[in-house]
C-alpha cells in the first residue's frame, strides 16, 4: 500500500492546492462547475510545448527517479537505471519503455498526446507489452506475470469485474490507480476540443461527460480511494518544468468531485472550505468475507483512509459482522491506518451487512457478505495464469497438527504429489505446474469435514511479437539519400502462421535488404529483415512498426529519424585570445571556432608551419594529449575526421583514440584510433555512430608529437550502426525458392544449414560473397555461423 505524506496544502481558508501552481493559472475556473469547469480547463491547461517523442527518456530523470536516480516504475518493482530502455526484452526486468497509459491507438498515434510527458510513464516493457492498448479496469481473477529474480510485475490482465463493462481490461497496481485516474481526468480537460473522435470502450464519444459511465464510476473509485501523493505533485511540477502545463487534478484534486462526482451542481472557487473525504473504503464497494462455519470466525483488515478529518472517524458494522475498533483519531485516519473486520455467523446461509466510517457530514457505506456452509470453507482462487493458481481458505480450527489436505486432480486423478498436508493457518497454496486452457478441479478437508469441488481454468499463454535490434530505432541520413538499415529479429510467443509487418513512409522495410516497401509479410518461423530512413524531403519523423498476426496486434515498437542537411561543425584552431595565450603544453580551455575545448599537453604556436590557414594545434611527446570537446553535441556523433601529420620523422608516430561520452565526460567509450606516420598532411576519419547528446575526444596514447587541424564531425547516421561483428557478418533469406547466404566478413565462415526436423543441407566454409541453395517453396531452414542462427523460409 502507498505510503502516503502529509498533504502539502494551503489550509488558510484555500483547498488543496500546492504553492508552485502559479499566480492567476486557473483563474478562468473560478465560480464553474460541470461541463463549464472542464471548458475553463481546457484553456488553462491545453496550451502546452510539444517535446520530441524522443527525447522524453530525457526528462524522466525530473519527471519519474527516486532519490538515487534511478527510474520510478509503475508496472514493476524495478528501480531502473536510466540506460537499461527497450530495445530487447523477454521477460519482466528486463528494460523499460514510455507507456502510454491513455493509448495511443485511441487517438491514433496523433501529435501532441503521441509525446505528452503527463501520461507517459517508464514502465517495465514485458508488462507494458502484455497491458497492450487495453482499457483500465479491475479483474479480480486477472493474469500477473511471473516474477523474475526479485522483480515483480505490478498489475494484472483479465476480464472486467467492475460493474458496467466485461471485456479484457488490466488493473494497475493499487498504488497508482489514483494516479492514473488523474492522468486520464487531465487528459480529458486538456484535449477535450478532440477527445470526441477518439475511440475506446471507456470513451462516450464527447467532449462532455467524455468517458461512459463506468468508466467515470471506476476513475472516481480510484481517485477517491488512492489520494494524490507526494510523488506526484513532484512529478507534475518536473512536467510544468519541461512541457509548461499543469495537472489540475494533482494541483486542486476536489476539481473532479464538481466535474464528474457529487458536487456537479456547485460552484469551484480556489478559496472554499477544505472539504472532509473518506478515501477508503471507497463509499458503495464490497467486502466479501468469503466461507465460514457456524461459530467459526473468519476476518479480514480493510484500510481507512481520510483528508481533513476532524475529531474522531466512527467505524460501525452490522451483525454478523463487527470491528475492532469504533472510532479513529483524525491524525490517524488522515494518515491511513488498517481495521479488522470479522465474520462469525451462527447458522448456515448467505448473510450481508453494512461497514460506515464517517466523519461529520463526509460518509463511506460499505457492503459486507458472507456465507456459512455446513462443510469446509474454500475460498475461490486467485492469481491464475498460464501454469498455476492459488487455492484459498478461511481457517476454523477443526485441523490435524495444524495441517489441512488439499487435493487437486484433472480428468485422469490426482496430479503428482497430491493429495498433500498444507499449513492449516496460511489460508491459501500456491498450485504450480499446470498447463495453459486447462480445467482443473481441488478439495480441502480437515478433520471432520470437507469442501465442495472448486474448479479452475488456467489461463491461456500470452502471445508477443518482440523485435530485437542493437541500440535505437533512430535513423539520421540525408534527404533523398537512403539512410544505412538496421537488421532487426523477430521473436513471436505463441503465435503460429503469417505476420504482417507494416510502416508509415518514409521508413521503410524489406526481407532481403534489397526490395523495400511499407508492408512485408513473415512467417513466425522467420526471424529477421530490415528497416531503414529513405525521405526526399528534409524533417523529423517518427512512426509505429505494426505487426499484426490473426487477431493479435502489437503496435509498441517506435521508429524515428531525420533526414537534414550535413550541418557544419569544423574546428581549425584559428581562433586566438590574447598573445601567446597558447604557446604552452598545459592543461587549458580553447575557445574554438565549432566549440570550447578542454586541450591537455597541447598548444598552438605562431611560429607552427599550419596544415591548414594560419594555425593548427600541436600535440606534445608525453603521449598525454587530450582534445576534449567541453559541450555535448544534440545530434550526437557520427565520423570525425581530421588532418594530422607527425612532427618529425626522428621523433616517429604518434596514436590518436576516438573517445565519446554521452554522460557529460563521466566516462568514455573508445571507438578506433588513428596512427599518425607520414610527414605529409594526411586526412584520417573514424567512425562513431552515436546518435544521442554526446561530446567526443581525442586522446594520445603513444608516440611523439604531432600536428592536428580540421576537426570535422558529422551526426550520428543512426543508432543501428554499432554493429556487433558476429551477427552483422552475415545474412540469410529466402526469395524465388532459392536460400541465399551473403558473406559479409573478409573472411571465411563455417556454416551449418539444417532443416527443422535436424537434417542436415550444407555444413562448410563460404567466403566473402553471395552463395545461393536451391530449396523447394515454404521450406523452413536454420543458418547458423558464428555461434548466431537465423531462421528462414523459402519463397
Amino acid at each position: 500500500m502507498k505510503i502516503y505524506a502529509l498533504l502539502c496544502a494551503i489550509v488558510s481558508g484555500g483547498m488543496m492546492a500546492t504553492a508552485a501552481v502559479p499566480a492567476g493559472y486557473y483563474s478562468g475556473c473560478e465560480q464553474k462547475g460541470g461541463q463549464a469547469l472542464l471548458t475553463a480547463l481546457n484553456g488553462a491547461v491545453s496550451a502546452h510545448t510539444t517535446l520530441s517523442y524522443k527525447s522524453l527518456t530525457d526528462y524522466y530523470p525530473d519527471t519519474d527517479a527516486y532519490p538515487d536516480g534511478k527510474l520510478w516504475d509503475i508496472y514493476s518493482t524495478k528501480h531502473w537505471p536510466t540506460g537499461e530502455k527497450c530495445g530487447n526484452y523477454s521477460q519482466v526486468g528486463d528494460c523499460y519503455n514510455k507507456e502510454h497509459s491513455f493509448p495511443k491507438s485511441w487517438f491514433d498515434d496523433a501529435s501532441p498526446m503521441y509525446s505528452d510527458l503527463m501520461h507517459l510513464y517508464p514502465t517495465d516493457g514485458k508488462v507494458n507489452g502484455q497491458r497492450s492498448n487495453h482499457p483500465y479496469g479491475e479483474c479480480a481473477k486477472g493474469t500477473t506475470l511471473a516474477s523474475v529474480g526479485n522483480v515483480d510485475a505490478k498489475g494484472k490482465l483479465g476480464a472486467c469485474t467492475f460493474a458496467g463493462y466485461s471485456g479484457t481490461v488490466f488493473e494497475p497496481d493499487d498504488e497508482y490507480k489514483g494516479d492514473l485516474a488523474r492522468t486520464y481526468f487531465y487528459m480529458a480537460a486538456c484535449y477535450n476540443e478532440k477527445i470526441s473522435s477518439w475511440h475506446s470502450d471507456m470513451l462516450a464519444g464527447n467532449n462532455f461527460p467524455v468517458f461512459k459511465q463506468w468508466a467515470i464510476n471506476l476513475l472516481l473509485k480510484w481517485h477517491r480511494q488512492d489520494p494524490v501523493s507526494e510523488r506526484e505533485r513532484t512529478r507534475n511540477e518536473a512536467v510544468y518544468k519541461h512541457q509548461k502545463n499543469r495537472n489540475p487534478f494533482i494541483d486542486y484534486p476536489e476539481m473532479v468531485e464538481y466535474i464528474w462526482g457529487d458536487k456537479t451542481s456547485e460552484k469551484w472557487t480556489s478559496s472554499g472550505t477544505l472539504p472532509v473525504l473518506i478515501n477508503q473504503p471507497a463509499n458503495g464497494t464490497t467486502v466479501d468475507m468469503g466461507y465460514s462455519r457456524p461459530g467459526a470466525k473468519v476476518s479480514t483488515r480493510v484500510k481507512v483512509l481520510t483528508t481533513n478529518a476532524q475529531g474522531n472517524v466512527s467505524v460501525t458494522a452490522t451483525a454478523p459482522f463487527s470491528v475492532s475498533t469504533a472510532t479513529i483519531a483524525a491524525a490517524t485516519a488522515n494518515t491511513g491506518t488498517e481495521i479488522e473486520i470479522a465474520y462469525q455467523p451462527t447458522a448456515v446461509g448467505k448473510h450481508s451487512g453494512t461497514l460506515t466510517v464517517s466523519n461529520g457530514s463526509a460518509k463511506s457505506v460499505v457492503t459486507l457478505s458472507g456465507e456459512a456452509i455446513d462443510g469446509f470453507p474454500v475460498s475461490d482462487p486467485s492469481d491464475i495464469t498460464s501454469e498455476s493458481f492459488v487455492a484459498r481458505w478461511n481457517y476454523f480450527g477443526d485441523d490435524t497438527n495444524g495441517k489441512y489436505t488439499l487435493d487437486v486432480f484433472d480428468e485422469a486423478g490426482s496430479l503428482t504429489g497430491y493429495p498433500m498436508l498444507v499449513d492449516a493457518k496460511a489460508g491459501m497454496y500456491k498450485v504450480g505446474g499446470l498447463l495453459d486452457e486447462t480445467s482443473y478441479t481441488y478439495t480441502m478437508s480437515s478433520k471432520n469435514y470437507s469442501s465442495r469441488p472448486v474448479v479452475v481454468t488456467t489461463a491461456a499463454l500470452q502471445k508477443a511479437i518482440r523485435f530485437l535490434f542493437d541500440g535505437d530505432l533512430y535513423f539520421v541520413t540525408t534527404p533523398g539519400v537512403a539512410s544505412p538499415s538496421a537488421e532487426l529479429l523477430m521473436d513471436c510467443e505463441n503465435l503460429t502462421g503469417k505476420v504482417t509487418l507494416s510502416i508509415a513512409k518514409p521508413f521503410e522495410l524489406s526481407r532481403d535488404n534489397s526490395t523495400w516497401s511499407q508492408s512485408i509479410e513473415l512467417s513466425t518461423d522467420e526471424t529477421q529483415f530490415y528497416l531503414r530512413l529513405n525521405s526526399a524531403a528534409p524533417g523529423n519523423f517518427e512512426a509505429t512498426l505494426l505487426a499484426v498476426c490473426g487477431d493479435f496486434t502489437d503496435d509498441n515498437t517506435v521508429v524515428s529519424g531525420k533526414a537534414v542537411s550535413e550541418t557544419s561543425f569544423l574546428e581549425d584552431f584559428e581562433k586566438l585570445g590574447a598573445d601567446k595565450e597558447y604557446e604552452t603544453y598545459g592543461d587549458k580551455t580553447y575557445y574554438g571556432t565549432a566549440c570550447d575545448w578542454r586541450i591537455v599537453d597541447g598548444g598552438i604556436w605562431e611560429a607552427d608551419k599550419a596544415l591548414s590557414g594560419s594555425r593548427s594545434l600541436r600535440g606534445g611527446k608525453t603521449a598525454a594529449t587530450i582534445i576534449e570537446m567541453l559541450a555535448d553535441r544534440d545530434f550526437g556523433i557520427g565520423t570525425v575526421s581530421f588532418k594530422a601529420q607527425m612532427w618529425t620523422e626522428k621523433e616517429g608516430p604518434a596514436t590518436l583514440v576516438l573517445e565519446t561520452s554521452t554522460d557529460g565526460g563521466e566516462n568514455w567509450t573508445t571507438h578506433g584510433e588513428a596512427v599518425i606516420n607520414k610527414l605529409a598532411t594526411t586526412s584520417y576519419s573514424i567512425d562513431a555512430n552515436v546518435n544521442t547528446r554526446a561530446r567526443m575526444r581525442l586522446r594520445q596514447t603513444a608516440g611523439a608529437r604531432f600536428m592536428i587541424d580540421d576537426i570535422a564531425i558529422t551526426e550520428g547516421s543512426t543508432g543501428c550502426n554499432q554493429l556487433q561483428a558476429d551477427r552483422h557478418s552475415w545474412e540469410a533469406y529466402g526469395t524465388d525458392g532459392m536460400l541465399t547466404v551473403a558473406v559479409k566478413a573478409d573472411r571465411g565462415l563455417t556454416f551449418g544449414i539444417y532443416t527443422v526436423d535436424g537434417r542436415t543441407l550444407h555444413y562448410g566454409t563460404l567466403t566473402t560473397g553471395r552463395h545461393t541453395f536451391a530449396l523447394p517453396a515454404g521450406t523452413v531452414v536454420i543458418v547458423s555461423a558464428d555461434d548466431f542462427s537465423r531462421t528462414v523460409m523459402t519463397r
